[in-house]
């Protein structure tokens, strides 16, 4: 197995010199609570430093971790840290783009990062590796990325995530017949688990292929396809990276993933590996299961609805500590 990298990507919401620059181009954009420019959407927690002991500790095989953000950085990042390379907006999106305020058109960017390896790993910085991980949990042997999904609808929610899905599914069944996506998918492959093997065969007989299951989770991803789909579909990939904004016409990164499921070159994941879940339900139960190494890997949400913010973000950090009491390489 060749090396693997880490790409993640964040940004400080509290920054006030960030902050300013997204007022003087959001004006005429909808940020109330529910919306897809929410102040959720950049909120940070103060939790990332764990992101990085979790990579330290439970995947010490990585070879290099990149950080994408917009001009920052954690104050509490050892920068000479001989794994970790930071990248700028600028590193990768066309200047006339910037900046952008939507995590779409840096993640249909990421495959420029310099020096960046053909397989490499994509996170939010809401995904937490919580146990060990082997390079076999992203890729095969032979290379092939790993993913866990089955046949689903799409539902284009006002300000979910929907709509790029859609748009996604679009573009990828413009090159895949539904005859081709069915033979490919593995859709039916015991490695699946039970509950996608059931979701497939309930939609397995639709007209057309709605789309496919999304766990939230990691994105391992082939450099080389990202630079076929840019080949194939600039102009639609550049209109997304022009977007500074959350906008219903984006694409996103799982088109990249959808395009390996769709072309049949992956390999089934284990349906265990991991889990999504909001902070809108986090209570004593919920620390104990982050701590409890049952998932691999864990996407942390940020709610709409969270009760006592101010408890939660204490309870998260202190559940944190307790799986991560020690300072990883890449703190100061």
């Amino acid at each position: 197995m060749n090396k693997i990298d880490f790409v993640v990507i964040w940004v400080d919401g509290g920054d006030p010199v960030w902050q300013a620059k997204k007022a003087e181009y959001s004006k005429s954009i909808d940020t109330s609570k529910k919306s897809m420019n929410s102040i959720k959407a950049y909120r940070d927690w103060g939790t990332f430093k764990y992101w990085f002991r979790g990579v330290e500790k439970f995947a010490p095989w990585v070879n290099k971790v990149y950080l994408v953000t917009d001009q920052q950085k954690p104050s509490w990042l050892n920068i000479t840290s001989e794994k970790l390379v930071l990248v700028d907006h600028s590193d990768i999106i066309r200047k006339e783009y910037l900046p952008v305020f939507s995590a779409n058109p840096i993640e249909s960017n990421i495959h420029r990062i310099p020096g960046l390896s053909e397989h490499f790993v994509f996170f939010n910085d809401d995904v937490y590796l919580t146990a060990p991980v082997e390079p076999t949990d992203f890729f095969s042997e032979d290379g092939l990325p790993k993913y866990n999904t089955a046949l689903s609808p799409i539902v284009p929610e006002r300000y979910g995530t929907g709509h790029f899905q859609v748009n996604d599914m679009e573009i990828v069944t413009s090159y895949f017949s539904r005859d081709e996506i069915l033979k490919n998918g593995k859709f039916l492959s015991f490695k699946q688990g039970l509950k996608n093997i059931v979701k497939s065969l309930l939609y397995r007989n639709s007209k057309f292929i709605c789309g496919f299951w999304e766990n939230h989770l990691t994105h391992p991803l082939l450099k080389s396809t990202m630079e076929l789909v840019w080949e194939k579909e600039t102009a639609i990939l550049e209109k997304t990276s022009a977007s500074r904004f959350r906008n219903p016409s984006d694409t996103n990164v799982w088109l990249f993933k959808y395009w390996q499921i769709a072309s049949g070159e992956y390999e089934v994941a284990d349906p265990d590996l991991g889990g999504l879940f909001s902070l809108d339900n986090a209570d004593s139960d919920f620390w104990k299961l982050l701590n409890s190494g049952k998932y691999k890997i864990m996407c942390i949400n940020d709610g709409f609805n969270v009760q006592d913010e101010e408890k939660v973000m204490v309870d998260f950090i202190k559940a944190m500590n307790q799986l991560f009491p020690e300072k990883s390489s890449f703190e100061i």
